[in-house]
């Protein structure tokens, strides 16, 4: 009854109270709802019973953090599970002191020693807490919710709160110890409650006003009734629809942010690109005519925040480009004055500056940068300008409106990130450059043949084998395999369970790098090999046209036919990889009745250099086939 009135209440008087800017859904093909599953104790109850209408199924399991604690399995139809430890039971644990005594730890702490072994210790700890927990469930993503720090300094207001002995620095570093451990889990993601607890009031939700440090959780009135009795009868604590307004506000903010991580993990509809016009978008005004307006003025304020947010999307390793309608040459001298190298036109990997339309210089920007349209989206103050691209290229996202949302849009939105950046990532804009400068060279090479050009890059490839997750390359061929789509030979995405499933019952992972005179490209190939089969192979785009996937065709032939007489292949016509519908062909793969097959490896090109073969780093094979 009391959980119907509360829904009742959610869907009338406490939702009204509720305003909530709630992450951002432009570039989201739509919502994702989730059934979750919930492990922790009593305290994390208090958001299912504030889920009502969310759109979320939430099945709570009660469970403890002690060692040895039995960890449920998911259910088949869980898509994800969210872990709240509690931080009594890991104090308890790692200083083996029982209840009610545990609560008095951190006010008994004496010494600097005392705060570095009890950190030492609750590392182990929680490190242990985290392989056992995403061993078990294994097969979807486990977000760990961070432990609630404390809401003000226990020891007073003009005491050093980054004392060592301070339960403020304390939890913060059982924190910071939690994340490093989940992040070494493949399907682990750190769950910040905190940041949401500030956003809300700590004052409306947190119970560190009236219970121990240690307890950690919401202010609950559980035990109001034991002291009705009391010579001053008790008021109640906080005031009820403040409490009940905030708690739904946490639950649903929540909610929206584990939504947002499931997405990331998924990476089903990424951003990879942003294409901004000038005025108006990357200053205000229009620069060529409002030389009365202050550099400063100009900049100050949103669209400082917009850039900043440019690069940090930059830094994931996505890329940036400008589409302007302006005189090229004035237009990059304003652009430089206005900026003075806060950010450069070196941080957009294109820039196209002129009086074409811009659907046209977008359609060349996506050829130069080689990504669909679908993975772009297009920042301009103009509706009309958003039309004419919109018309052109239906898939491309587009955003004007309300100026005030870009730079939030661009850092919260699911689309926009990334689960973890590679040092590729971080590389993108250059390596996109040097791709960019490499097609000049050979289109102005012109006297020499297209072979004879490709041999003077002195292209150099290395292969390595990924055995294990904790292989050097496995997060870089996660994230190329899941995020490649034009040269993708099934365009299969695999969930990290699923991929480290395939490595551990025999599957063989194989990756390439490939340098040049210019540039190290990084890591640009993916290749899954199950017996005689090819079951995958994915090549960065960067490298196209320069035959390293012919190279790789060969590896990849040649130890399948180590384990059958005759090798298969798949292809799959995705829609978007066209890229490789002729690759098994040009492989020397025969098409028949039954799929693709050949009996012998192919001739790779003798003007690419393999570097590694044979050493320890690769397997031996036999690649050329006059050895």
């Amino acid at each position: 009854m009391r959980q119907y009135i509360r829904d009742l209440f959610y869907g009338s008087v406490a939702d009204r109270q509720v305003n909530l800017p709630l992450p951002p859904t432009p570039l989201a093909g739509g919502p994702r709802k989730l059934n979750i599953l919930l492990l922790g104790t009593c305290a994390v109850d208090m958001l299912v019973k504030r889920s009502a209408n969310s759109g979320h199924t939430i099945r709570h399991v009660l469970m403890g953090s002690k060692r040895h604690t039995v960890v449920p399995a998911a259910a088949p139809g869980d898509d994800v599970a969210v872990v709240g430890l509690t931080l009594r039971h890991v104090l308890s644990e790692v200083t083996q002191t029982p209840e009610p005594e545990v609560d008095m730890v951190f006010a008994r702490l004496c010494s600097e020693d005392d705060a570095r072994v009890l950190l030492e210790r609750t590392e182990a700890f929680l490190s242990e807490q985290v392989m056992a927990i995403t061993g078990k469930i294994a097969a979807i993503p486990v977000l760990f919710m961070s432990f609630f720090e404390p809401s003000f300094n226990y020891m007073g207001d003009v005491i050093d709160p980054f004392d060592p002995t301070s339960p403020t620095y304390l939890v913060r570093e059982f924190n910071r110890l939690l994340s490093r451990a989940v992040r070494k889990a493949s399907n682990g993601f750190f769950l910040d409650s905190n940041e949401i607890l500030n956003f809300i009031g700590r004052r409306h939700l947190q119970d560190d006003v009236l219970a121990s440090s240690s307890h950690a959780s919401f202010i609950n009135d559980w035990d109001f009734k034991l002291d009705a009795n009391r010579l001053n009868a008790p008021k109640a604590f906080g005031n009820m629809l403040t409490y009940e307004v905030a708690a739904r506000e946490f639950t649903l903010l929540l909610l929206s942010r584990i939504e947002t991580i499931v997405k990331i993990a998924e990476q089903r509809d990424p951003v990879k690109l942003v294409i901004v016009d000038l005025d108006d978008t990357m200053w205000r005004g229009v620069a060529a005519e409002g030389e009365s307006m202050d550099v400063d003025k100009r900049i100050e304020g949103w669209p400082v925040g917009l850039a900043e947010a440019l690069l940090f999307f930059k830094k994931r390793g996505g890329l940036l480009a400008i589409c302007s309608k302006n005189e090229e040459a004035p237009t990059v001298e304003r652009f430089n004055a206005i900026w003075r190298g806060a950010i450069t036109l070196d941080d957009f990997a294109s820039v196209r500056i002129n009086w074409q339309p811009k659907s046209q210089n977008i359609l060349g920007i996506l050829k130069e940068v080689n990504l669909l349209p679908a993975n772009c989206v297009f920042i301009d103050d103009n509706d009309r300008e958003l039309s004419e691209v919109k018309a052109a290229i239906p898939e491309m996202r587009c955003l004007g409106g309300n100026h005030y949302d870009w730079r939030r849009i661009i850092l919260r939105s699911s689309e926009t990130q990334v689960p973890f950046v590679s040092e590729e990532s971080s590389r993108r804009t250059e390596l996109v450059r040097a791709i960019s400068q490499r097609q000049t060279d050979a289109d102005t090479a012109g006297s020499i043949s297209r072979e004879e050009w490709l041999a003077s890059l002195k292209l150099r490839q290395s292969f390595f084998l990924i055995e294990t997750p904790r292989s050097r390359y496995f997060d870089r061929a996660f994230e190329l395999i899941n995020k490649t789509n034009q040269f993708n030979t099934t365009g299969k995405r695999w969930e990290k369970s699923e991929f480290e499933d395939f490595l551990g019952k025999g599957g063989l992972c194989v990756v390439s790098s490939l340098r040049d005179k210019l540039i190290d490209n990084g890591i640009i190939s993916v290749c899954l090999i199950k017996g005689g089969s090819i079951v995958q192979v994915v090549l960065s785009c960067r490298v196209f046209g320069l035959g390293a996937e012919l190279v790789v065709g060969a590896v990849a032939t040649r130890l399948a036919l180590k384990a059958r007489s005759e090798v298969k292949a798949e292809l799959v016509d995705t829609g978007r990889n066209a890229t490789c519908h002729d690759y098994f062909e040009r492989l020397g793969f025969s098409q028949t009745r039954e799929g693709l097959y050949a009996r012998a490896a192919n001739e790779p090109p003798r003007y690419i250099e393999i570097e590694n073969i044979g050493t320890p780093e690769f397997p031996p094979v036999s690649i050329w086939n006059d050895d």
